[in-house]
């Protein structure tokens, strides 16, 4: 089989790609290994490298692939293809470095958050592109996503269609059937899907979703994904413990440390149905609004090496103090040395028995005028307006959100619930954690008591999961997939409700959901929705 690249800016010269390793090593025709020839500049048809018939039924996959892919954008162009006496040859675009070689090369632990975000823009463009063609890529893998040469150098383009495959039946035109026959595993060992790699399913759209997600949690993670530190197993037995190790991995636990988007795309692709559609656009858009929010631009341009980018709405803490010079120091000591606090109050034994004394005496002179008003001061109420001075036994979150929650039992129309809502969401929005409190519940309850009927008390929506000797009582925990289903639809169904009843069905709905979900956090579909409480509250006003 004969493997050469074209160049769209040399359309002269002919060379082997730099990842030519994919289809076989290059050999003469006589079997001997050898380097490929430089092309002189001077001849219009250089010499070519020949690879050995090993790689035949590959390529042969592989061509008939790009055949139907040629044209689309970061996929490689089929310049000629055909025979040439005993070979077989194709002609593509000649391209750049692997995404695995950046980063190698880059000696980070990490890749920049600015470029896995347009990574996983442009992957899913690419992958969304291939299913349009009814075929599945099944080999993701940082290796196989390889950046253009310019003036593509910002594409990232998708190469190595050997385990490509038809999902879309030709003659029937219908998707593949699922099957539990027993299957032998097709694909990479660090990237492929669970159900693929370790249950043995048949692959379709989502798992090719599913891999693009590990990859992008792979960049993000230093030193990469647990089960890929070991390298690539040379055993069945450190096959299997691969296996194990992938499939027991939980979401929350490797995407900890990272911005909530890789943990509900990674779960997204996990509860997608065999024969479903992915929604390619959704998850563009949310891997768009990410960057945009960590302050990079929009674009899903592949910049490499990265363009540092000023995050928004930086927090600094508390700078400490420089420490004085050694000469202020000493005149600081020297000053407090001759420091006259008068007469001494404590330290002295006679001088603490004589106040003790006093104060006994006071105390009795007090008891025996009963008509002497006892003056009150109270220092609560200077504090209660200021949400820099919490209580010592709240935080200052839970002392703004019990502050909200008094606020909002005591609305009396629709708009001030809305600005409610509204302050709510930003106050959210301004902690790092977005897990839900018992002040948090405290607030979404009397949202729901305002919303279903204010003269009604409400159980509170969060229940406790250890106090409760009754099993039947206890509310047992739900998959993530069931909270960011419900969510989701509750973020699509908000803006169209009709009453008061209905947002409050909705409410309580929301609250169920998180509070018996893991970690009870609130993902960027919940601030969706209770922002779309807000809007939906002001119509109905």
């Amino acid at each position: 089989m004969l493997v050469v690249c074209l160049s769209e800016s040399y359309p002269n010269r002919i060379d082997i790609p730099c990842n030519a390793h994919t289809y076989g090593r290059a050999r003469c025709s006589q079997g001997a290994a050898c380097e490929p020839r430089v092309p002189d500049k001077s001849l219009r048809t250089p010499s070519i490298p020949v690879f050995t018939r090993q790689a035949h039924q590959t390529l042969v996959t592989s061509l008939f692939f790009i055949q139907t892919v040629s044209g689309g954008e970061g996929m490689p162009t089929l310049w000629a293809c055909g025979v040439e006496g005993a070979w077989d040859y194709l002609a593509i675009d000649l391209l750049g470095a692997s995404l695995d070689n950046l980063y190698r090369k880059s000696g980070k632990d990490t890749m920049d958050l600015s470029s896995v975000c347009s990574i996983a823009m442009q992957i899913i463009t690419r992958l969304e592109f291939m299913h349009s063609r009814g075929i599945l890529h099944r080999d993701i893998q940082l290796g196989n996503c390889v950046i253009g040469l310019p003036p593509n150098e910002k594409t990232i383009y998708m190469i190595d269609f050997g385990f490509s495959k038809r999902y879309i039946d030709p003659y029937t035109q219908r998707h593949i059937p699922d099957s539990r026959a027993k299957r032998d595993f097709i694909g990479n060992y660090w990237f492929s899907s669970v159900g693929v790699h370790c249950r043995g399913k048949v692959p379709s759209r989502r798992d090719d979703l599913e891999a693009a997600a590990l990859m992008l949690i792979h960049l993000l993670t230093p030193r990469g994904l647990p089960w890929t530190r070991n390298g690539v197993p040379k055993t069945d037995e450190a096959h299997e413990r691969l296996k194990k190790e992938k499939k027991a991995a939980r979401p929350e636990d490797l995407c900890r440390g990272m911005p909530p988007e890789f943990e509900e795309f990674l779960r997204y692709c996990r509860r997608l149905q065999f024969q479903e559609c992915p929604d390619y656009e959704r998850w563009r858009e949310e891997f768009r609004a990410l960057a945009v929010e960590e302050g990079f631009p929009e674009s899903d341009d592949f910049i490499w090496p990265p363009v540092p980018h000023p995050k928004p709405h930086s927090k600094t803490g508390p700078r400490r103090s420089h420490a004085p010079d050694p000469e202020e120091l000493e005149r600081i000591l020297h000053d407090l040395t001759n420091l006259d606090l008068g007469d001494p109050v404590l330290g002295d034994r006679e001088t603490v028995h004589e106040a003790v004394r006093k104060a006994k005496d006071a105390a009795k002179d007090d008891s025996s005028k009963d008509s002497q008003s006892v003056e009150v001061i109270d220092i609560t109420s200077d504090s209660e307006d200021d949400d820099t001075i919490p209580p010592p036994h709240l935080t200052p979150k839970a002392y703004k959100l019990t502050k909200l929650t008094k606020r909002a039992s005591e609305a009396a129309d629709n708009l001030t619930l809305s600005v409610l809502v509204v302050e709510f969401v930003d106050l959210l929005k301004s902690y790092t954690s977005r897990t839900l409190t018992k002040e948090g519940f405290a607030f979404i309850d009397t949202l729901y008591k305002q919303l279903a009927d204010p003269s009604v008390f409400v159980l509170p929506l969060r229940t406790s999961r250890q106090r409760s000797s009754d099993k039947s009582l206890q509310q047992e925990k739900e998959p993530a997939h069931v909270k960011l289903g419900v969510v989701a639809r509750l973020r699509r169904e908000v803006l169209a409700a009709q009453s008061n009843k209905t947002l409050a069905k909705m409410v309580e709905d929301f609250g169920q959901v998180t509070n018996k979900s893991n970690g009870r956090t609130i993902t960027k579909d919940g601030f969706a929705f209770l922002e779309g409480v807000a809007e939906r509250l002001k119509v109905l006003q």
